[in-house]
């Protein structure tokens, strides 16, 4: 028997199964009570927004051709390839008892004077078994270098801040900024899609296929103003989409990766251009544990513990972050994406004991993804008070979270976007010990606003309930989550309490492009 939801409709998985969702006419506040798991908000037309028909998905569409994206292209080099392994060049012997971060910085130096091989490694650093004490902080501003460690569990290796100093243990890239390369181009189209490969543009001269390009969508006012977010936003930043050329149709591009924002002639003007933007790249860290306990000695950690992390990526590209487990730390998770990051794969890792801010209402991160492309799979934190899986602002993704676990210790977390547009995030079966949130956060904070936009929920599990609000020009969806329904919902909800076929979206979509889950 199928499972009536709202006014669609998912029925039992097999040949023919469709997935539907209906989109509320007005947007809710937050609410605070909850309503049954299998009800849906809203008011007009269902859409059949995906179908598993005959082992395949099949996408559906609206009026103006909206559809869920394909998230498959987070991840390193742009999702299922996998990770090189370094050869090793520099090795760092038993730790010595007193401050360890010159030898490690002093091999992190060597193996960056190397040359870079054709797969774009100089090398790694192998770091002996046992407890380095880092004093200050690493850091990574070399392509192709590599931080291993001889395993994260009991008898491998483990960095131990020292010093009550709130900081980011290993710092990874720099910053950088986006330079155009000849001039722009205009966007022709009256509306392009979310979900969208391709477009037409007023020029092709100086493209061709396999150009990286910069899709620039400028913030405008009369956007904000269509969102509700007049008093909280202003018109001084653009959503930048880096997208390769595959193909080139009279005045229509072909990208290899689809847009997470509609561009909307009546709101903005797009452009695309090639650009030049300086990055790092095949970077890694890998096969250790780290401690942040004593930066919580910090006299002004009540406010620094958002700086107290165990690594960070700046400007980095095609790098990644693999088998890492990090205690006790404020903020980010084992690694804080920042939101010049692009192509980034953190895999297998664990965040536990965090130590939060308890003095004020502010709550740390425990994974944050910024930048766009970028993935974190099969990830555990443990805290208090904490945003568990969140993102921040003016994102373009595809990013995802895949696979990842919240569990609670003491209070209940939230998950979701955090603030200001982080736009096309799949949350694919993660599992809170609290609430998922893709909702309008309104003042909170410093005035967050739309948080999350053109998102999916695949298949979450909550404790607390789960919550999907659809912002003005944009849908965030939820398919196959448990808890309950929380009745500020108006988005596109499907099979509420029953869970969905394939089991991962992220998978799938790789797997129908032809590629396999790394890891």
């Amino acid at each position: 028997m199928p499972l009536v939801v709202g006014a669609g409709v998912y029925a039992a998985a097999g040949a023919g199964a469709s997935v539907t969702g209906t989109r509320g006419a007005t947007n809710a506040t937050r609410a605070v009570h909850a309503t049954s798991a299998a009800q849906a908000t809203g008011t007009t037309g269902a859409t059949n927004w995906i179908s598993w028909t005959g082992g395949k998905l099949v996408y559906g569409h609206d009026a103006q051709g909206n559809r869920v994206p394909d998230y498959s292209f987070a991840g390193y080099e742009g999702g299922g390839v996998p990770l090189p392994v370094a050869a090793v060049r520099q090795r760092v012997g038993a730790p010595s008892g007193g401050d360890d971060t010159a030898r490690i910085q002093a091999a992190i130096n060597a193996v960056a004077k190397l040359p870079v091989g054709a797969n774009g490694l100089r090398g790694a650093v192998l770091l002996a078994p046992g407890g380095y004490r880092i004093d200050s902080a690493l850091h990574i501003d070399a392509s192709g270098v590599v931080l291993r460690g001889s395993g994260n569990g009991s008898g491998g290796t483990r960095l131990v801040a020292h010093g009550a100093t709130a900081r980011t243990l290993i710092t990874v890239g720099g910053s950088s900024r986006y330079t155009a390369v000849g001039a722009a181009t205009k966007v022709t189209d009256s509306y392009v899609p979310v979900g969208a490969t391709s477009l037409d543009v007023a020029s092709t001269s100086g493209l061709k296929i396999g150009s990286e390009v910069v899709v620039q969508r400028p913030t405008t006012q009369a956007w904000i103003d269509a969102l509700g977010m007049r008093t909280l936003w202003s018109p001084n930043w653009s959503l930048y989409s880096e997208r390769r050329i595959t193909a080139i149709s009279g005045h229509r591009l072909s990208l290899d990766a689809p847009l997470t924002t509609a561009l909307e002639a009546k709101y903005t003007q797009a452009t695309v251009y090639r650009y030049t933007f300086p990055r790092i790249d095949h970077v890694g860290i890998e096969d250790l544990s780290a401690d942040g306990r004593a930066m919580a000695a910090d006299p002004n950690y009540a406010k620094d513990f958002y700086g107290a992390s165990l690594s960070s990526f700046g400007a980095v590209q095609d790098a990644w972050v693999q088998d890492v487990t990090g205690e006790h730390f404020g903020q980010d998770g084992v690694a804080g994406l920042g939101s010049q990051s692009r192509r980034i794969s953190v895999l297998h890792t664990a965040t536990l004991d965090m130590l939060v801010n308890d003095a004020t209402s502010a709550r740390s991160d425990g994974y944050t993804l910024e930048g766009q492309q970028n993935l974190i799979q099969d990830c555990l934190v443990t805290a208090s008070k904490i945003h568990a899986f969140t993102t921040e602002a003016h994102q373009s993704g595809p990013n995802v979270y895949s696979r990842c676990t919240a569990r609670l210790t003491q209070t209940a977390y939230d998950s979701g976007g955090h603030q200001r547009w982080g736009s096309g995030t799949l949350y694919d079966q993660v599992t809170v010990a609290g609430t998922l949130l893709m909702v309008n956060n309104g003042s909170r904070g410093t005035g967050h606003g739309w948080s999350d936009a053109n998102s999916t929920a695949w298949n979450c599990v909550t404790t607390l309930g789960y919550e999907v609000q659809a912002p003005p020009t944009a849908d965030n969806w939820a398919f196959g989550c448990t808890g309950p329904l929380l009745s500020g919902s108006n988005g596109q909800v499907v099979s509420g309490g029953r869970a969905v076929l394939p089991a991962s979206l992220y998978d799938e979509q790789l797997r129908e492009r032809g590629l396999r889950t790394i890891g």
